[in-house]
């Protein structure tokens, strides 16, 4: 009979998230696709013509600075995204995600060792009252890595704070390699109406 190493199983809350999302993804149909009854009457249909003429202002989809802020605080490259840059987005997303996932591994490393600082003092390997120079180090890690998450969310959310107010700001910035290896770096900056 084989035997296998224990597997390490992820967090309960972790486990949760993974749950949520799964559901989340499950396709379901839209009311608008629910088939009507067979037995239902259709009386005759009526068609409304469209109210809106042309195309909706540039303001009705321009996100304020504030909102994308809190876009950015409740899920990193949120705000970046509705602001059209969901390239950027992505990143700060992937950050915040890797570095929360950093801070998750460093708090299981950090009850392992404490655990082992426990074995220890019941063995008599560790005095009562000395601390494990290991447990020491996991506690600094996860603090570092709680205190990046802190700075990507805030910064994710700073950056798109500072794109949606330069969203309507048209500059045109080009870079042309020059003989020698030199660049060039030329701005547009249009002044006045067109």
């Amino acid at each position: 009979m084989p035997i296998h190493p224990a597997q390490p199983s992820l967090p309960r809350g972790v486990r949760a998230c993974v749950l949520l999302l799964a559901l989340c993804a499950l396709p379901r149909a839209a009311t608008a696709q629910n088939p009507q009854p067979r037995d239902t009457v259709r009386g005759p249909v009526t068609i409304i013509a469209d109210t809106v003429i042309g195309e909706r202002p540039d303001s009705v989809d321009a996100i304020s600075p504030r909102g994308a802020f809190l876009r950015s605080l409740v899920l990193p490259g949120w705000g970046q995204s509705e602001l059209g840059a969901p390239g950027r987005g992505g990143i700060y997303f992937a950050l915040e995600a890797g570095s929360l996932w950093m801070f998750a591994k460093s708090a299981r490393k950090l009850d392992e060792a404490r655990e082992n600082e426990r074995i220890a003092r019941e063995t008599g390997v560790l005095a009562p009252e000395q601390i494990d120079p290991l447990v020491r180090d996991r506690q600094n890690q996860r603090e570092d890595w709680l205190t990046l998450s802190i700075f990507w969310l805030f910064f994710s959310g700073a950056d798109a704070f500072v794109t949606a107010h330069l969203q309507d700001f048209d500059v045109h910035v080009n870079a042309i390699p020059r003989p020698g290896g030199a660049l060039e770096l030329q701005a547009t900056v249009p002044l006045g109406r067109p």
